[in-house]
């Protein structure tokens, strides 16, 4: 028997306990999955987890201590056949790390638009950051509200697309460039802006949340940038939801931060061999199909590219392609998840308006400084 962990949502769970109930019958073993929350799967991936499981979902960001504490088996010498244009954007180029496969790209996600189309309306979609705020004000002369998700790490996330949609991403690592303080003062202030004319209910979701409020009350109209979760376009949803490209300064989707999951083989594994079968039978494209029609998200590029079994989303998964294409990959070193979490605090700081601009820039600033030097 594997077993596996994962994070609890529909979009995680609704494709692997699909292929749960005939596995056995495809490599030979039973296979059992423990679910944690969204929070634990983007705040940590520790020994004391990671050793309790043959496998676990986990996020790119996350390859650097994985890769220096050992925690998983690197996946490249096994799976050979496996080639970055197999998979949407830079999902696969996102588990590639040291010289080493960390993960199997099973879910391609990035932050985009979405909105609810009765509550729009004859509204027009922004395809730019100053159309999203002009129809934030539009909103709320219809007693409707904008929404961001702003709880750690959301917040962040969003500041950080936006400096990449600016031409200025974040540096992967303290050996780049020096951070350019005006572009990041722009994009604070762009933030700013969009959070103080989005529903105060906000600063406390995160895009879960997000979509669950959109879906489920009659409030929030539009998100111009969360993580999308596509099963909330399916019919037997309330109120089902549609997406669109993020909304980017420049009418460009370029610059969101690259999400999505992949799945790795813990160094405790019992069954190396069942495992390495198991993301083997994942990673073809049939089975990212099936994916898709569990409610799921595939990392593979066909999925991406409008074939029918995305009409019962809307055509979303075809709709948000080149922004999935054109995302920024965050960095992967060891120190990147703490400054992260610290980055994310202050920024729900800052929408809270507990801090200035420029004390906010101030300090993110000087987090980022403190982060003891690592090199990817």
């Amino acid at each position: 028997m594997l077993r596996g962990l994962n994070w609890g949502h529909r979009r995680a769970m609704g494709p692997m306990d699909g292929i749960s109930l005939h596995i056995s019958a495809e490599i030979g073993t039973e296979l059992v999955w423990d679910q944690q929350t969204l929070g634990g799967f983007e705040h940590g991936l520790v020994a004391s987890v990671a050793d309790r499981y043959d496998l676990v979902v986990f996020d790119h960001p996350f390859c650097g201590s994985i890769a220096s504490e050992g925690l998983l088996t690197p996946l490249g010498r096994h799976l050979p056949e496996l080639n970055a244009g197999q998979f949407i954007g830079k999902s696969f180029e996102s588990y590639w790390y040291k010289d080493e496969l960390w993960g199997l790209p099973i879910d391609g996600a990035t932050q985009a638009a979405v909105y609810r189309p009765d509550l729009l309306g004859d509204f027009n979609l922004p395809d730019n950051w100053a159309a999203a705020i002009e129809l934030a004000r539009a909103l709320r002369k219809k007693n409707l509200w904008m929404g961001i998700p702003t709880l750690a790490p959301h917040g962040i996330l969003t500041l950080l697309a936006l400096c990449a949609n600016l031409g200025h991403p974040w540096p992967q690592d303290q050996s780049e460039a020096q951070i350019d303080k005006q572009k990041l003062m722009q994009a604070v202030e762009m933030l700013s802006e969009a959070c103080s004319l989005s529903h105060p209910a906000c600063t406390g979701m995160n895009a879960i949340d997000l979509h669950e409020a959109m879906c489920n009350s009659d409030t929030i109209a539009y998100c111009p940038v969360t993580y999308f979760y596509l099963c909330y376009a399916l019919p037997d949803y309330k109120n089902p939801l549609r997406f669109c490209p993020f909304p980017g300064a420049d009418s460009s989707p370029n610059g969101s931060v690259l999400g999505g999951t992949g799945l790795g083989i813990t160094r405790s594994c019992k069954d190396v061999n069942s495992a390495l079968n198991l993301l083997r039978y994942l990673s073809s494209r049939s089975v990212q199909v099936n994916f898709m029609l569990a409610g799921g998200q595939p990392a593979r590029t066909e999925p991406w590219t409008g074939i029918p079994e995305d009409k019962p989303f809307a055509s979303a998964h075809q709709i948000l392609k080149d922004t999935m294409m054109m995302a920024w990959m965050r960095p992967r070193f060891a120190g990147y998840i703490p400054w992260q979490a610290e980055a994310g605090r202050l920024t729900e700081r800052l929408v809270r308006k507990e801090l200035s601009a420029r004390n906010f820039c101030d300090q993110l600033l000087a987090s980022w400084e403190a982060i003891a030097p690592y090199k990817t």
